[in-house]
């Protein structure tokens, strides 16, 4: 009888426990990180990809979430004939989804730059400051170089 309700109890423990959270791939966590970009500093902008090629190197890219949030003068580091676009562009194409960038729409409305004047590589247009408050309520690691 003992036996019984032992084996009862690790059945439905095992039964509730939660399954594995979509941030852990292969038992290793994904390192969700969303890192800020306001300054129109080129670089900056290097020590920035820098960072993002040396956590990929580390961790592998399937274990990092990466978001680059662009907005203030830091937009400027998306727009076409940008001295990064090429860097930004090989980045993306090696890192796949686990890099994306944002462009603060409300800066390009108060700039007056229109989308066709940014780099088609960007994932998303929206307010800049919003989308790195919603990521680190997410659980984002900020980082701002």
């Amino acid at each position: 009888m003992v036996r019984a309700f032992v084996i009862l109890v690790v059945i439905v423990l095992g039964m509730t426990r939660p399954a594995a959270a979509d941030h852990v791939k292969d038992g290793r966590a994904v390192h969700r990180i969303v890192i800020q970009v306001n300054e129109d500093n080129p670089q900056l902008w290097n020590l920035m990809l820098n960072n993002i090629a040396n956590l990929i190197g580390a961790m592998g890219k399937e274990h990092v979430d990466i978001k680059v949030i662009a907005y203030g003068p830091g937009i400027n580091m998306f727009k076409k004939g940008s001295s990064v676009v090429e860097r930004l562009d090989s980045l993306k194409q090696f890192a796949g989804s686990s890099v994306g960038y944002t462009v603060c729409s409300n800066t390009m409305k108060a700039m007056k730059v229109e989308r066709q004047d940014i780099v088609p590589l960007v994932d998303d247009f929206y307010p800049g400051i919003v989308r790195v408050v919603e990521l680190q309520e997410q659980g984002y690691v900020y980082l701002r170089p």
